[in-house]
């Protein structure tokens, strides 16, 4: 994963547990830097032993760990410039999803190594939308749920998710129900 990320967890550990709680993390976690550079690529296993440290100091199991990073990574990077490509995407949350890998393409041009996620949405019905995610990784599908409850916030509108099918190869998506609240 690139190093984003990894800062996204480091600034989110730090913002509601201290630096100190961050150093903790990263010596469980046996990761011998306290920061990343956002632009170099990171073994994925760096990332998820940061998560295995975190539930760990925590005593939170690691699908609530993502989803609460989840939300709190629309925040992070909507404060970078990666947020801007998502916010020309559109005001509502179907347009921001719709933007995603619009967003992703145009970060492969500065960032050639990124292996991002793929997103498709659907309408089944009236505010009803099926969201399939694609990812080489497994294992993130709770960090999407918080990133989708995250957008929704930030468009003003609330919505309820339901995963309903979880994949079980690399070339399956994770399935999602998600219905628009009025």
């Amino acid at each position: 994963m690139y190093g984003m990320v990894n800062e996204g967890i480091r600034s989110f550990i730090e913002k509601e547990h201290g630096a100190e709680m961050w150093l903790s993390i990263c010596k469980s976690a046996n990761v011998d830097t306290a920061s990343f550079e956002r632009m170099t690529s990171y073994d994925d296993s760096i990332t998820y032993a940061l998560v295995g440290a975190i539930c760990q100091h925590t005593g939170l199991p690691a699908d609530n760990v993502l989803k609460v990073f989840g939300t709190y990574w629309v925040e992070f990077a909507g404060s970078s410039n990666f947020g801007t490509f998502l916010r020309l995407a559109g005001n509502s949350f179907v347009s921001r999803i719709k933007g995603l890998d619009d967003m992703h393409d145009s970060i492969l041009l500065s960032m050639p190594h990124l292996k991002p996620p793929s997103f498709e949405i659907e309408e089944i019905g009236e505010d009803t939308y099926l969201l399939d995610y694609y990812s080489e990784r497994d294992g993130l599908a709770p960090m999407v749920i918080g990133l989708l409850y995250g957008l929704a916030a930030e468009t003003d509108e609330k919505i309820n998710i339901e995963q309903v099918t979880f994949k079980k190869e690399v070339t399956e998506p994770d399935q999602f129900r998600v219905t628009l609240l009025k």
